[in-house]
């Protein structure tokens, strides 16, 4: 028995050996952190809003340009319109009567199947005609913040905020509007409003290599000391523009007419003065040697009227759209 023992005591030994030999010691401590997991940033989706149909009003802030000056926004979407519509811009007079404007392009829209935009340039915060019907181009030196680049910026706010298709807006302008459309149209030729009409401006910014006599008077009234060069006039020209023109719109004697010496040299009612500044601009193509894509359009037995020229005007622009 005492062998046996021994046999035993000797295989135990062995067994407790090699298991011994199979246990790790723990791990020593490291001072390297494990890797952070990646966090892709996803960008937010910015889903359009809903059309708000019917007549409705907003406050758009200019933050591409002048965001101290805010301006009301009236809208008017057909309830047969979707995102696909065109968007017309309607540009006010004198009264900085935007709604007025939008009421009377209501019809037309419904009619049409267009989308109305009529931004009103208040009195608070565009208390001079300079500030509006000039753009502020002969103040403010940089031209982000010209009233001008209001509409381009708006345009980009009404597409990302509703997802609108188009990739230009119609603009039409009476009066005060239309002194407006067409000074954009000079000083910011990268615009993206096609058709463009100007229509029964009280004066204009005539083109200096049109002008047939030895002009004394720069800027606002001739281009003479301003931004327009040479340059940006060939493409001015070259690119698509109406000059629409009340065909009785002939008082001189209208209490808000400019009846300054350099707008009464180029005629002394408003019907002369857009005949005027058109074949200025003729002139002025000729000498630079441009295509000239310019279009003179006059509405017989409408005065100085809003509607009866909004009327043509719509014709003009949507003549297949019914």
């Amino acid at each position: 028995m005492k062998s046996v023992c021994l046999v035993l005591t000797a295989a135990a030994a062995v067994v407790l050996s090699a298991c011994a030999a199979t246990v790790l010691p723990p791990p020593a401590p490291s001072s390297t952190l494990p890797a952070a997991p990646v966090v892709t940033a996803i960008a937010p989706v910015v889903v359009p809003s809903k059309l708000p149909v019917g007549k409705s009003q907003f406050e758009f802030v200019d933050n591409k340009g002048d965001p101290t000056r805010p301006v009301k926004v009236w809208m008017f979407v057909p309830e047969s319109c979707d995102t696909k519509c065109p968007l017309q811009f309607v540009m006010h007079g004198v009264k900085r009567d935007a709604e007025q404007y939008l009421d009377t392009w209501v019809a037309f829209a419904n009619e049409r199947k267009f989308v109305v935009i009529a931004p009103e340039f208040s009195r608070q915060y565009f208390p001079n005609d300079d500030d509006y019907s000039l753009g502020r181009a002969t103040t403010e030196t940089n031209p982000a913040k010209w009233t001008f680049a209001v509409l381009e910026h708006l345009f980009d706010e009404l597409k990302s905020r509703h997802g609108f298709a188009s990739e230009t807006y119609r603009l039409f302008g009476h009066s005060a509007g239309g002194q407006f459309v067409h000074r954009m149209h000079l000083f910011v030729p990268q615009h993206r409003a096609s058709p463009i009409i100007a229509a029964n401006a009280g004066w204009y910014t005539e083109f200096e290599w049109g002008l047939l006599f030895a002009s004394k008077f720069p800027f606002p009234y001739t281009t003479i000391g301003s931004r327009v060069d040479e340059a940006r006039t060939k493409v001015v020209l070259h690119n698509p523009f109406v000059l629409m023109l009340g065909g009785q719109d002939t008082d001189q004697n209208d209490a808000v007419l400019n009846k300054s010496a350099a707008a009464n040299l180029t005629g002394l009612n408003r019907l002369a003065r857009g005949r005027h500044f058109y074949e200025n601009a003729q002139r002025a193509a000729q000498r630079l040697d441009v295509r000239f894509t310019w279009q003179l359009q006059i509405v017989r037995g409408v005065a100085h009227n809003h509607a009866g020229m909004a009327a043509a005007a719509v014709k003009f622009m949507y003549p297949d759209l019914k």
